[in-house]
């Protein structure tokens, strides 16, 4: 078969994990593939070659997307250019609907063929627009299991093939080697604090959960802290916060999430991605998450769901503690983390048990990024063939 080109569009850093990892199926399954896209660190590490960065593109909420919209619809226009000189022969898009059905409605107009790998959240608000995306791919792959029903009555083919986040989702270190590496005490509890992975999520929890870990070593000599980074968000880190991290000598845990959480006896996370690979990692956690007045206002008009947390969307007793907002205090999150860390707590034991859930939920034969990246392949040769 001759080369594929592949075009891939990721819009967040664990979205671009998810991309990497198809690609490197895909690299397994034929022989030359050329990938452009929009990515970060992992999909470059592919092989790809990126017209834009992730960094670039880390805007969350309503409000703070539409003053960004100039330089999301000038990328628009260049990845427009870009497909009419190079005619991809697939657009992958992966999450990030935003940008990516404008993106899709480009593709079809120039008849490129689209795979939407994981799927927008329609579930949780903005239903009608399964319409939209039925009306503007050609195949959709999800990773929730409830999500196939969703787009029933679409004419849009659409296939459950397990989650990404199960394929070799281990820690890199092992917890000896975790706490020799990062100066931690092996016989203390470890509190991961999991802030977000951009900027305006760090400016809006990170704060708040060194205040909570405060409060916490002060009612137990047998915590540590440790926080979790991403390379590019590293660097926003204020002065008043290094000082503070210093002052609790709490560590810093640089692009390993997997062994923090693993090796976490509590995990303290804004909702995301982190929130389902502690529960595939069997961590019991508290999901905070803030955004602007503003923001909040239109998503409590907007949102349809009664949890913020996928694994609480996943089961059907969710027990996981969700502080939004104005809950998400220090107060808040060192009394429910005080709690959870102790052994004899029911809700640390219900937390287990629905990991163990969401994990039977989410088993399939076949990893995500295999099924795939052979569906890539399907679509690319009856392209070829048409």
């Amino acid at each position: 078969m001759k080369a594929l080109n592949i075009f891939i569009s990721a819009g967040d850093p664990s979205g671009e994990k998810h991309a990497a990892k198809l690609i490197g199926e895909l690299r397994k399954l034929v022989g030359e593939l050329n990938v452009r896209g929009i990515g970060g660190p992992a999909m470059a590490g592919a092989q790809a070659e990126l017209l834009c960065t992730v960094d670039k593109l880390a805007v969350m909420g309503v409000v703070e997307v539409i003053e960004h919209l100039g330089f999301f619809y000038r990328l628009l226009a260049e990845i427009r250019a870009d497909f009419e000189r190079r005619r991809p022969d697939l657009l992958v898009l992966v999450d990030f609907p935003g940008f990516n059905m404008r993106l899709a409605k480009v593709a079809g107009k120039l008849g490129i063929p689209v795979l939407y790998y994981i799927s927008p959240q329609i579930w949780a608000w903005r239903k009608g627009r399964k319409r939209t995306i039925a009306r503007l791919a050609d195949r959709m792959a999800v990773v929730f299991p409830f999500e196939v029903n969703l787009y029933k009555g679409e004419k849009l083919e659409v296939e459950f093939v397990g989650h990404p986040l199960t394929e070799n989702l281990s820690p890199q270190l092992s917890r000896e080697e975790f706490c020799r590496n990062y100066r931690l005490d092996p016989g203390k509890h470890i509190v991961g604090l999991m802030p977000g992975s951009r900027a305006q999520e760090l400016a809006r929890h990170l704060e708040i959960f060194l205040n909570a870990a405060a409060r916490m070593a002060q009612a137990r000599r047998d915590l540590q802290f440790a926080l979790g980074l991403l390379p590019h968000t590293k660097g926003a880190l204020s002065e008043k916060e290094c000082r503070s991290l210093a002052g609790l000598e709490i560590c810093k845990i640089e692009d390993d999430s997997a062994s923090l959480i693993a090796h976490s006896r509590l995990l303290v996370a804004k909702s995301g991605t982190t929130t389902m690979e502690a529960a595939l990692l069997g961590t019991p956690m508290i999901i905070a998450y803030r955004t602007s007045p503003l923001s909040y206002f239109l998503a409590r008009l907007l949102v349809r769901v009664g949890h913020i947390g996928m694994p609480n969307l996943l089961v059907q007793d969710p027990a996981i503690p969700e502080l939004i907002q104005d809950e998400v205090t220090p107060e808040n999150l060192s009394r429910l983390a005080l709690e959870l860390v102790e052994d004899s707590s029911p809700l640390r034991r219900r937390i287990l048990a629905q990991c163990a859930s969401v994990r039977k939920a989410l088993a399939t034969e076949k990893s995500a990024s295999r099924r795939v990246a052979e569906i890539v392949v399907e679509m690319c040769e009856q392209r070829r063939g048409a």
